[in-house]
């Protein structure tokens, strides 16, 4: 397996708020900490990409399936979805991006996942520039 990362750009945005409940939830919270050996602040940092060339990165990323992945669970009736999840860096914060199977996003959008609040953290407002670099890896 050749290890490889890519550096997106993109300006962040406001979501509808859903990701807090399911990256706060109980289930994901074990999940994400086992996968990624932190608790991830309650929420995520979306990202609208800047370029079509990133739109195909984000793309190839979801299609090959890749990264660490959380299988989809149900509990008391409800359904998560499941989640491939690429460590990544956002300036001098860990991060990792969320490819969530069911989700309101297309690719051209990254919902990234941190253990501190990144928005707080490194002064982001919506409309900031940003620039992800996310790890992935080849079986080549």
């Amino acid at each position: 397996m050749k290890k490889g990362s890519y550096t997106f750009h993109g300006k962040v945005f406001s979501g509808s708020g859903r990701g807090a409940y399911y990256v706060g939830h109980p289930e994901y919270v074990k999940r994400f900490k086992e996968l990624l050996g932190y608790e991830p602040f309650p929420g995520t940092l979306n990202v609208k990409l800047d370029s079509e060339e990133d739109i195909r990165e984000r793309r190839r990323l979801r299609l090959r399936g890749e990264g660490l992945r959380i299988e989809e669970f149900h509990i008391a009736g409800e359904r998560f979805s499941s989640v491939n999840c690429f460590k990544g860096r956002l300036e001098n914060e860990t991060i990792a991006l969320l490819i969530v199977a069911i989700t309101d996003y297309d690719d051209s959008v990254l919902e990234l996942i941190s253990p501190v609040y990144l928005r707080e953290k490194l002064r982001l407002k919506d409309g900031s520039a940003v620039a992800p670099t996310i790890e992935y890896y080849l079986s080549r």
